[in-house]
């Protein structure tokens, strides 16, 4: 038994989490995959590298930040810009710009305030929240440090939709999903695919709702957002990063964003600070510690779910899991496996459902 496979056992004895599918590789070859568990404990699906899961957080990178790469490369949009060239209904008053990459890295003022019981553009309405969006302003002005906060990537997607003429979850089905083989992902509600192969994560009612609350909202009721709400399997992801580790590239030479978009997301050395993101992914989070610092990115999602590239190994690892307990610990066992991962040699495959 090795040690991935020892890390995943005890969080599913301890109760952290119901089942795990770690798949990991180059552009080359899929050197790791494991499978254990369930989807979830009231239903029998089990954990595979093509269950389809929300993948919660993780769709600011592999949707939103993708999308926005794509639209760069087509000279549609400029990051430096003030976002709100691209969203001129936003009537909220700004103390000073807010350019589209500050959006992007979380440092734009807009985010929760300590406290507040409720984010402040929050309605049982989805669409109600999209319209709070245009008019409730940032608590802060930009900064240098990052911010999280999901109401960002829902004025992302706002653009996107302006800019693109089209709904977030078309353009991305057609420009991101299609053109990568993505069958099996989806945005807003999962492909229809993707029956019978369905994931349950944590706060939901049935296998393949929205976890986060407030993007289960606004696709519920007609509208669309970049924070959360992504459906894909470990299998379709791995396709999405390992065009990362490409620099954009297909197979065949085609690409799907050029090499000058892909310097928004290279990481760099430049800020060793907790959060701190290149175009959305981050570069150095304090869990993983100084471990890949500078040559790696990665993204999580609260329900279980993180990615992870590093191009100086030209390496990737997606880590999908049903969480059902402790949070912190959740994350800190998947960035144990990705560790593991990325310093076995050789690699090799292991199968187990329990």
């Amino acid at each position: 038994m090795d040690l991935i496979h020892s890390i995943l056992e005890k969080d599913m004895r301890d109760g952290i989490l119901h089942g795990a599918v770690v798949y990991a590789g180059t552009p080359e070859r899929i050197s790791y995959e494991a499978e254990l568990g369930f989807a979830d404990a009231p239903h029998s699906c089990p954990m595979r590298v093509d269950t389809v899961i929300d993948i919660a957080s993780v769709t600011k990178v592999a949707a939103c930040v993708t999308a926005l790469l794509i639209c760069r490369s087509r000279g549609w949009i400029d990051f430096d810009a003030p976002f709100t060239e691209y969203l001129p209904d936003f009537k909220a008053e700004l103390s000073v710009p807010v350019r589209v990459r500050d959006l992007a890295n979380h440092t734009s003022g807009f985010c929760d305030v300590p406290g507040e019981e409720r984010r402040r553009y929050f309605d049982e309405s989805g669409l109600r929240m999209l319209e709070n969006m245009l008019i409730v302003p940032p608590p802060f002005p930009p900064t240098r440090e990052a911010r999280y906060a999901c109401w960002n990537y829902i004025l992302l997607a706002m653009i996107l939709e302006r800019i693109t003429g089209k709904r977030f979850p078309e353009f991305c089905r057609e420009e991101i999903f299609l053109p990568l083989g993505m069958e099996d992902s989806a945005v807003g509600a999962p492909p229809p695919s993707a029956c019978g192969r369905l994931a349950q994560t944590f706060g939901t009612e049935r296998p393949g709702m929205i976890s986060d609350f407030v993007a289960y909202r606004i696709f519920r009721d007609g509208g669309s957002t970049g924070n959360a709400g992504m459906f894909s399997s470990a299998h379709d992801l791995g396709k999405l990063l390992r065009c990362c580790l490409r620099h954009g590239a297909l197979e065949g030479g085609r690409r799907l964003f050029d090499e000058e978009s892909f310097r928004e997301i290279a990481p760099d050395r430049a800020k060793k600070s907790d959060g701190y993101r290149r175009f959305g992914w981050v570069v150095y989070d304090s869990l993983l510690g100084d471990f890949a610092y500078g040559t790696s990115l990665l993204h999580s999602g609260w329900s279980g779910q993180s990615v992870f590239l590093d191009f100086q190994k030209n390496f990737f690892a997606v880590v999908l899991t049903t969480r059902c307990g402790d949070y912190d610990r959740a994350k800190r066992d998947r960035f144990q496996v990705i560790r593991s991962l990325f310093d076995q040699q050789p690699i090799f495959k292991l199968s187990s459902t329990k």
